[in-house]
């Protein structure tokens, strides 16, 4: 090569640069559709997959991206909603000609369409059609779990007359496909639904789903299953963790919770820690005082530990600031003392919990109770006369646990061996006054346990 050749590479390398930075480039206009709403999906995330390219979509779901070079590209689109959901990412080909705008939609299938897919018949009406699905695996090895039987409950209420209602238990049962995957079809779409998983004689804990306004969601579940010939399958787990406010200060002295399994308190900096767990899918509840409560699902390994990190806001509703330390969780059981003498509610003391083997039994021959079945997926609910129906209708009764204002599903993790006392008053009147305030207007059940005495 002469030394003129030479010299004229780098020209015609840098003309050939320049034609193709001159070259046209195209534009992609498009609108992003969540069929399950029927509304267009503002803020979904968009991006031409291979490049740095993103965008957002607007309030109208639409989104534009310019300077696209010509050639053939996958567009992305993701949100928030949709990952609750489980449908994850959406996405289309396009090809884009220098010059020209290249339109696309990107669309989640429809509830009817899911329907016809999954459900094998045509999407009926009524609160009952919604869509729960995911796959089951094996805790230990994360291989899909085929004919594995998924539960899926909840309940019905029923209006029987004008003051009172009746509890219908419903249920879909279906089994996962050779892929491990279920769809449960058919299931509530305005209230929790409990979900179960078995393998065999193994099964995963009881595990809340809200489908919400898309009437789909999805949920894998895990489930311990023993060896053949042995129980190294069903090895106990444990989970750690920390609790904090939503300003980073720890929530000490709230409650962690794994349904059907235990409880603990969370310590000074924050940490808690639970062990001697069943493996597998657990629903595990996070509660604090002036803090809004929160469960989620947590997947266990048998012989090892599991870590999680909880964070929980304020409650919507403000309520008179209440402190809560060691001595007065002490002073607050020589008060359930005292009031015991007074007769103004009935209650069971130590000494009598410890000769009960059952959470229903703690509650069970008390007069004015009455034990009803759960809405959600507490064993069960206390019902007392309803003031406002003359004691012609039942109400729920408030809860309290150790002081804190609780609901049935975490008074369910409790043993009665748990347990140091228990109060129920069947009107408010009758219920200490910084528990009146808040009582719905029904009656109070307050329950002490042995973390008030900072066992």
């Amino acid at each position: 090569m002469t030394s003129m050749q030479r010299s004229a590479l780098p020209l015609a390398l840098l003309a050939a640069a320049a034609a193709t930075t001159a070259a046209p480039q195209g534009v992609v206009r498009g609108l992003v559709y969540d069929s399950l709403l029927h509304a267009p999906l503002s803020g979904a995330e968009i991006w031409v997959r291979g490049t740095e390219r993103r965008t957002f979509s607007d309030a109208e779901g639409r989104f534009r991206l310019d300077a696209i070079a010509p050639g053939r590209y996958v567009i992305a689109a993701t949100h928030a909603g949709l990952d609750s959901a489980g449908l994850y990412t959406l996405v289309v080909p396009v090809v884009v000609a220098g010059g020209d705008t290249a339109r696309v939609t990107l669309a989640t299938p429809s509830l009817g369409t899911l329907w016809r897919r999954r459900c094998g018949t045509e999407l009926g009406a009524g609160a009952e059609s919604g869509v729960v699905f995911g796959v089951v695996q094996d805790a230990a090895t994360g291989a899909r779990l085929a004919g594995a039987v998924l539960i899926a409950s909840w309940v019905r209420l029923v209006q029987t007359d004008p003051v009172n209602v009746r509890m219908d238990d419903r249920a879909a049962r279906v089994r996962t496909d050779s892929l491990g995957a279920y769809y449960a079809c058919g299931v509530t779409t305005d209230a929790i639904l409990g979900l179960r998983a078995y393998a065999g004689t193994d099964s995963t804990g009881l595990i809340d789903v809200r489908l919400g306004p898309r009437a789909v969601a999805r949920q894998d579940l895990a489930v311990a299953v023993a060896a053949a010939g042995g129980t190294a399958g069903r090895r106990l787990a444990a989970l750690r963790g920390s609790a904090v406010s939503d300003d980073g200060r720890p929530l000490v002295g709230g409650r962690v919770s794994v349904r059907e399994a235990g409880a603990t308190v969370i310590s000074a900096d924050g940490s808690f820690l639970l062990s001697r767990l069943p493996a597998g899918t657990q629903w595990v509840s996070v509660q604090a005082i002036g803090r809004a409560p929160l469960g989620q699902p947590v997947d266990l390994r048998g012989g090892d530990t599991a870590a999680i990190a909880v964070t929980l806001g304020p409650v919507p509703v403000t309520l008179a600031p209440v402190r809560v330390t060691a001595a007065q969780r002490s002073r607050s059981l020589a008060e359930f003392e005292e009031r015991r003498r007074t007769g103004l509610g009935y209650t069971r003391t130590a000494v009598e919990l410890a000769q009960i083997t059952t959470m229903r039994g703690v509650f069970s021959g008390i007069p004015s109770v009455t034990l009803g079945r759960s809405r959600a997926n507490a064993d069960f609910i206390i019902l007392l006369p309803s003031p406002s129906a003359g004691g012609r209708a039942a109400c729920v009764a408030a809860l309290f646990i150790d002081g804190f204002r609780s609901n049935y599903d975490q008074l369910s993790a409790f043993l009665p061996s748990d347990l140091v006392g228990v109060e129920v008053y069947a009107r408010p009147s009758l219920a200490p006054i910084q528990y009146q305030s808040v009582s719905s207007g029904c009656g109070v059940v307050l329950v002490w346990t042995n973390y008030a005495e900072g066992r």
